[in-house]
């Protein structure tokens, strides 16, 4: 019968040891996780300060009614949760654009483990059939796809069907006429700013 080495009967309880944690921290990040859109959207809203008359909103499409999240609230769970985001071009042509977003997080540190960085890839595209813009500005649009489904990859907001509102034309929150001006006020709570 094999007996193993005191060496490799030490490999075997780090191994087991770290496997352990990595299981513990999964069943943590699990337990902690919300049950359904309504609560991952009361937390997300909670967790990165969102304002739910501007960072986000619900639309019909089809029978289905979804929930998305503004420019400004994709920047804002960017920012609350230090998620770092590079770009590389995959295709630049005057009416197709490609761009690929690589997010990095930082994950969390315990007393056995250093640090590691939680990585997630996604890509923007834009071209005429995607994007009603008038002028088109394909590279910005790819970018600005890019950066909102890395993010949202980032948080779990897929898992939850929560999109970003930046993501197709069909997505983009239904205009308002408001006037910005209207009860804004600066220093001098008399006067108004516009």
């Amino acid at each position: 019968m094999y007996e193993p080495s005191e060496e490799e009967w030490q490999q075997y309880e780090d191994d087991q040891y770290e496997h352990e944690s990595t299981v513990a921290q999964w069943q943590h990040y699990e337990e902690t996780m919300a049950e359904s859109k309504r609560d991952f959207l009361n937390e997300l809203v909670k967790m990165n300060h969102l304002n739910v008359d501007e960072d986000i909103f619900k639309r019909n499409l089809g029978n289905k009614e979804m929930a998305f999240i503004t420019r400004t609230g994709i920047e804002k769970i960017q920012y609350n949760n230090d998620i770092r985001v590079r770009y590389e071009v995959i295709a630049m042509q005057p009416d197709y654009v490609v761009v690929k977003a690589i997010a990095s997080k930082e994950f969390g540190v315990d007393y056995a483990h250093d640090a590691g960085d939680i990585v997630v890839e996604s890509f923007g595209e834009a071209t005429p059939e995607n994007t009603k813009q008038k002028p088109p500005y394909y590279s910005a649009m790819a970018e600005k796809r890019a950066l909102a489904r890395v993010v949202l990859k980032m948080c779990g907001a897929y898992k939850h069907g929560v999109y970003g509102e930046d993501e197709a034309d069909d997505f983009k929150q239904p205009t308002h006429n408001t006037s910005f001006s209207e009860g804004i006020r600066g220093p001098d709570t008399k006067k108004k700013v516009a």
